[in-house]
């Protein structure tokens, strides 16, 4: 078994790499050459064969495929028209507004998958009648966490990755995040309705000046969770599948049914969904390559024997804390990537269920998506509203809780995760 020195080695030269300003996958692929070369004894070819494999997975098709769908989404009027649709239903109850909004997230996050690409669209849709409404902490706090939605309710891009990484059904996994994003949706309305007080608010409040939007326009968009959904667990079509499905339909509506979008410009959101496509690939290679060094070197069994004498209870409360500060350090794909296989094992040996742990740490990695220092939504958001970061991280803190108060009913009832699963699987 390896020595600890070695792998304090290890973990010097990536947090050294990350400090010293070079992109968290050069820090990944550092310390997994020097795990792998002067660790394993690894040859160098072996490190960039694993490199090469660990993209050749046929479901991690589906993680283009949903970003692509996301930018359709997000450089259209499709936003526009979701919250729409929710504000003339919602005009006059209490939170009215701001409940057009949370709803809209969710229902954003069951067509695209993407937190940052839900971020940016209601960033640019809501942020003026909110803060007009129900003042600047509220609409930006409201909208920088809602985006996280989109991580856990299905298709979740991280659900996808999680799944590739551990072989578990990826058609579970997103029947598994149903509850829990009902769950967070729920807490969080709740929270809405007491704090606002004002009862009603104009019909176009969300709409852009001198442009309605029908409702009957937004029939389209709300279409598109029925298709995905609908298609893989009707079994018509596999979650990869889906995510090209997803794809066409949005470029097509986006396109020719309701013409926000030229021709050239299709050629730049595909290019933009390809740079984020090597983004998160190149991520996804590197941590492979680290997680196999770090097996082969036997630090998920040393990990095993520290925590076997934990309880489950107990064990679950750390990997919260674990997954916490990760997600508001890292990215959540590294953070996935990194970590899972390291603390699955000990997870499986103390009989938590994987899909449970996978739900788990999809929720506290959303959390991370919003939580100071580094929530990738902190850094969108800021980029559109030009806002100071202090500003944002202070609108969020009240939604980091009632999300974590989500996330301990989540981490405890396993029920919340594994019901919907065990219900299909029967």
């Amino acid at each position: 078994m390896t020595d600890p020195f070695s792998l304090g080695v290890a973990l010097t030269i990536f947090l050294g790499t990350m400090l010293a300003g070079f992109p968290i996958y050069a820090g990944i692929l550092a310390a997994a050459l020097y795990m792998n070369v002067f660790i394993n004894h690894v040859t160098l070819e072996a490190v960039f064969a694993g490199l090469y494999e660990s993209l050749t997975k046929p479901s991690l098709l589906a993680v283009p495929l949903f970003i692509l769908t996301g930018s359709f989404m997000e450089a259209s009027t499709m936003g526009e028209r979701l919250i729409n649709v929710f504000v003339r239903f919602l005009r006059r109850v209490r939170a009215g507004l701001p409940l057009a909004c949370l709803f809209s997230n969710a229902l954003f996050g069951a067509i695209s998958g993407s937190a940052p690409a839900a971020a940016a669209t209601f960033a640019k849709i809501a942020y003026q009648p909110l803060r007009e409404e129900y003042g600047d902490d509220l609409a930006t706090g409201l909208i920088t966490s809602s985006g996280a939605l989109s991580t856990i309710i299905p298709p979740s891009i991280i659900m996808i990755i999680y799944g590739v990484v551990t072989d578990t059904s990826i058609s579970s996994l997103f029947l598994g995040g149903f509850v829990p994003g009902l769950i967070l949706v729920s807490i969080v309305g709740t929270y809405l309705v007491f704090r606002c007080r004002k009862r009603e608010m104009p019909v176009a409040a969300a709409e852009p000046k001198g442009k309605r939007l029908s409702w009957w326009g937004a029939v389209p968009v709300l279409l598109i969770p029925l298709i995905v959904l609908g298609g893989i667990y009707g079994g018509f079509f596999t979650p990869t599948e889906a995510g090209a499905v997803a794809a066409v339909y949005c470029a097509l509506v986006a396109v020719l049914g309701y013409r926000d979008i030229g021709l050239r410009a299709v050629m730049g959101i595909f290019g933009e969904g390809a740079r984020t496509t090597g983004k998160v690939f190149i991520l996804i290679a590197t941590s492979a390559v680290l997680a196999q060094a770090a097996t082969l070197a036997q630090v998920p069994q040393m990990l095993t024997e520290t925590f076997s004498g934990l309880s489950p209870w107990m064990f679950l409360l750390m990997l919260n804390v674990v997954l916490l500060i990760a997600g508001a350090l890292m990215d959540p794909s590294s953070a996935i990537l990194i970590l899972t296989p390291l603390l699955l094992p000990t997870a499986r040996r103390l009989g938590i269920d994987p899909m449970q742990v996978g739900i788990v740490l999809t929720v506290n990695l959303s959390i991370g998506m919003f939580t100071p220092p580094f929530g990738l939504n902190i850094f969108v958001v800021q980029s559109i509203l030009k806002k100071p970061l202090e500003e944002i991280a202070v609108a969020v803190y009240p939604y980091v809780i009632l999300y974590v108060i989500g996330l301990l009913l989540i981490t405890y009832l396993p029920g919340v995760s594994l019901w919907l699963p065990r219900l299909m699987a029967s």
